[in-house]
């Protein structure tokens, strides 16, 4: 039992911790090992922009000022890298390229919720958004360590991992005080809801990098050449990262 002295953000992690099993962390590994190839980098860039892309756009529909409030900096809206990206990896027509049934499914939970419960779409805010300011700029550089041309500088840069000259740290810091500020108006019962809506977060967000296609061959290939302790250490770093 947590006292009132707690964070709520603080609490959310302990209470969440046990979705990052080792299981959890493989599937990271997976993803990270197989940012090397441009394409499974773009399929990760695909299935992510739909859902970032929800949430933003819901944020403007929703009158909810608890989700307008968790955007604690305008750089955090990242719809149009995503764009960006997507169309120096996967080409200018990615946008007609079909969903997985994982994906389809997230975004009908993601529906549902702004439909019956809106407020926990903050959730997902949460989450995903401090993943991104700290894993995702971690990831882009693991694309460059588990890389085959490594000695060929990379000419384009990622437009959705850059936040240009922003405090990052300091941006992570505002995200967790206006959660904390939130969840004071928030009776047990709904932190409790939150909490496990908070782990489904994570469970759907395995669910959709499992679903990227061409992993596979990809980690057959570097598992010959790396050792898999290795292998399973940085992806635990990134998934213990990725959730700070």
């Amino acid at each position: 039992m947590f006292s009132k002295e707690e964070s709520f953000t603080t609490r959310m992690r302990y209470e969440t911790r046990k979705i990052h099993s080792v299981s959890d962390a493989l599937v990271n590994a997976k993803f990270a090992v197989s940012l090397k190839d441009p394409s499974v980098w773009g399929g990760g860039l695909f299935v992510f922009y739909h859902i970032f892309a929800y949430l933003e756009d819901a944020k403007d529909r929703l009158n909810v000022p608890e989700l307008k409030k968790l955007f604690v900096d305008p750089v955090m809206e990242r719809k149009h890298e995503f764009e960006v990206d997507l169309a120096e990896y996967l080409g200018d027509d990615w946008h007609l390229l079909p969903k997985s049934p994982e994906l389809e499914n997230y975004l009908q939970h993601l529906r549902n919720l702004e439909r019956d419960k809106p407020i926990l779409l903050l959730a997902y805010i949460y989450h995903l958004y401090l993943g991104m300011l700290s894993g995702g700029q971690i990831l882009a550089k693991k694309r460059n360590l588990f890389g085959e041309d490594q000695e060929k500088p990379r000419k384009y840069q990622d437009r959705v991992t850059c936040f240009g000259n922003i405090d990052i740290g300091e941006l992570k810091k505002k995200m967790k005080q206006a959660m904390n500020e939130i969840a004071e108006n928030m009776t047990e019962d709904e932190k409790l809801e939150f909490i496990e809506e908070s782990n489904h977060v994570f469970i759907m967000n395995n669910l959709v990098v499992n679903s990227i296609q061409g992993q596979s061959q990809i980690i057959n290939r570097i598992l010959y050449k790396s050792s898999l302790v290795l292998l399973f250490v940085v992806g635990v770093t990134i998934a213990y990262k990725m959730v700070r």
